[in-house]
C-alpha cells in the first residue's frame, strides 16, 4: 500500500513538473533573416504612378516622381504657357494609378481639390478619378485614371495667381 502511494506521489509530481515546465513548446525564438527592398521610380513602383495619354506632355517627372505641371516651366512646342482665365478647361485621362502588386488595393487620392486666391481671381484645380470617388478599388493588373480639371474666375488676369501644392496617393489593402 506504501509502495502504490508512493508511486503515486512520483507520477503526481512528475505530471505536474510536466505541466510547469509545458509540453515542449517554446515561449520566444530570435532568428536573423535577409531583407530585400528596392526603390523604384513612381512608373515602376507596386504603386505605379505613370503619365497617360494625349495630355502626358502636362505631365513633369523630377527624380522619378510623377508631377502635374501647367505652368510657363513646362510650355507646349505650341506656346501653351497656362490655363486661360475665366474659363474651365478639362484634361481628361491625364494620369494613371496601376496596381502592379499581388493583392487588390484602395487607392486614393487626397486632396481632390485645390484652391488658391489672388488678386480677386480664384484658381480651383479638380482631380476626378475615371470611376470611383474618393476612393476606388484596383486589382492587380489594373489601373485607375485621373483627369484633371482646372477652372480660373472672375475674368481678369493675376500673373502672380499660381498653385503650387502637393497630393497625396495613397493605396492600402482593403
Amino acid at each position: 500500500m506504501k509502495r502504490r502511494n508512493v508511486l503515486a506521489a512520483l507520477g503526481m509530481i512528475s505530471g505536474g513538473a510536466a505541466i510547469a515546465s509545458g509540453t515542449g513548446a517554446f515561449t520566444s525564438v530570435e532568428a536573423d533573416r535577409d531583407v530585400a527592398v528596392q526603390v523604384a521610380t513612381d512608373s515602376s513602383a507596386f504603386l505605379a504612378l505613370r503619365a497617360i495619354g494625349d495630355n502626358a506632355p502636362y505631365m513633369s517627372t523630377s527624380n522619378g516622381q510623377l508631377g502635374i505641371d501647367l505652368t510657363s516651366g513646362n510650355a507646349t512646342g505650341a506656346g501653351g504657357q497656362g490655363v486661360n482665365t475665366n474659363a474651365v478647361t478639362v484634361f481628361e485621362d491625364m494620369f494613371e494609378v496601376r496596381n502592379q502588386g499581388t493583392q487588390d488595393v484602395e487607392v486614393e487620392i487626397t486632396p481632390l481639390t485645390f484652391v488658391e486666391t489672388d488678386s480677386g481671381n480664384t484658381l480651383i484645380v479638380l482631380i476626378v478619378p475615371e470611376t470611383g470617388f474618393p476612393s476606388v478599388t484596383v486589382s492587380p493588373g489594373d489601373g485607375e485614371t485621373y483627369s484633371l480639371v482646372v477652372d480660373v474666375f472672375p475674368g481678369g488676369t493675376s500673373p502672380n495667381l499660381e498653385l503650387d501644392d502637393t497630393m497625396t496617393v495613397t493605396g492600402e489593402v482593403p
